[in-house]
């Protein structure tokens, strides 16, 4: 599987594609290749080069060196191509090239704003955004994970479509994940898209073709609605809040011990940025007869543990997570249920402090 991996690079500034290629190159290190694209090196034909510039990537992109691309990372400003069979290109028509091909992308700016508004992402089949505030290393970093992870999917798709007991996304989700007694909750995170079934499944250009559609859909509705959004899964500070563990304590090594049965470990999943299943997170709680996590870690670990603090009012516990600030919050210091939140996401919330700042921005 990850022999086959193939990233393809567009980046316009010569100094910044070097840079990421090499930082690409040693993230993926010998599960694959990484390729500038040039668009230049084929000879197309006057009618070919007065076509849209997404009609002629897709050609392209379906020749060697090309064929078979795992993922695309693309810079989000690609106006300075010196490529004059290019010029102006941008990365929507690499975006609508790709997904016609099934093929993930990965968009960057070089020059990112100060605060990246991840939070105000939805998610939307065809497009990953990764921050280059850390530098093109953790850019790599994460868009290595990124083309691995899809080349999971892709690979152990086969046999879970060809089980007629997964009759939904939400249900080929949850065989891929090993977590068949997820789907209702994995269903919970379709954000309305689960009409989009039948075409993803339908069986055009070969079961190849179907398999990389469906890796395709799959991939990008795991990476940006149910690991970005706490509630079936939890990021280290949701997870904290869930437990009513202060955040700090439960990044010690020992009460992370406790809850490890718990750790996701499917596609994407990110030793930087580990997540936990939150219905496992409870069954360890339960089994031990605990109230909470932090009767637990109080028991097992330290009884000097604190309890998880409301980032509005600390005199409060939290339990939730606001998507915005990345803090823990309470129910009553915050909002929910946002039209723009997956119905499963339900640790995910804004404190009213935050909700009052973006109004403009949360749609209100």
């Amino acid at each position: 599987m990850s022999a086959n991996i193939k990233i393809v690079l567009f980046e316009d500034v010569e100094q910044t594609r070097s840079e990421v290629l090499d930082a690409l190159k040693k993230h993926l290190g010998p599960d694959g290749l990484v390729i500038p694209f040039e668009g230049g090196r084929f000879k197309e034909s006057v009618p070919d080069q007065q076509r849209m510039y997404e009609s002629r990537l897709e050609n392209i992109l379906m020749k060697a060196p090309y064929d078979h691309t795992t993922l695309i990372v693309a810079d989000r400003d690609l106006s300075k191509s010196l490529d004059s069979n290019f010029a102006g290109l941008s990365v929507n028509a690499v975006a609508t090239a790709s997904k016609r091909l099934a093929i993930p992308v990965c968009s960057y700016a070089r020059q990112p704003e100060l605060d990246d508004y991840e939070w105000r992402g939805r998610w939307e089949e065809g497009h990953i955004v990764l921050s280059f505030s850390n530098g093109e290393d953790e850019l790599a970093r994460r868009a290595a994970l990124a083309a691995r992870g899809f080349a999971e999917i892709a690979a152990k798709l086969p046999p879970v479509i060809a089980d007629k007991a997964n009759n939904s996304t939400a249900k080929i989700l949850a065989a891929l994940l090993d977590k068949s007694e997820y789907s209702n909750k994995i269903a919970l995170y379709g954000v309305g898209d689960q009409n989009r079934l039948p075409e993803v499944l339908a069986k055009t250009k070969g079961a190849d073709h179907r398999v990389q559609r469906m890796a395709h859909f799959l991939g990008y509705w795991l990476w940006d609605s149910l690991l970005r959004y706490p509630g079936l899964l939890a990021n280290k500070v949701a997870a904290a809040s869930h437990l009513n563990i202060e955040t700090a304590g439960f990044f010690e090594a020992k009460v992370q011990a406790i809850f490890d049965g718990a750790l996701y470990s499917g596609p994407f999943a990110d030793p930087k940025k580990p997540q936990w299943w939150r219905g496992m997170l409870d069954d360890i709680v339960s089994s031990d007869n605990c109230s909470d996590g932090l009767e637990l870690v109080r028991k097992k670990v330290n009884p000097a543990i604190d309890r998880s603090k409301c980032c509005v009012d600390p005199s409060k516990s939290a339990g939730y997570y606001c998507i915005i600030s990345r803090a823990p919050v309470s129910l009553e210091n915050s909002k929910g249920g946002l039209s723009w939140f997956p119905r499963g996401a339900d640790l995910t919330r804004i404190s009213n402090p935050k909700f009052e700042e973006y109004g403009p921005w949360l749609g209100i």
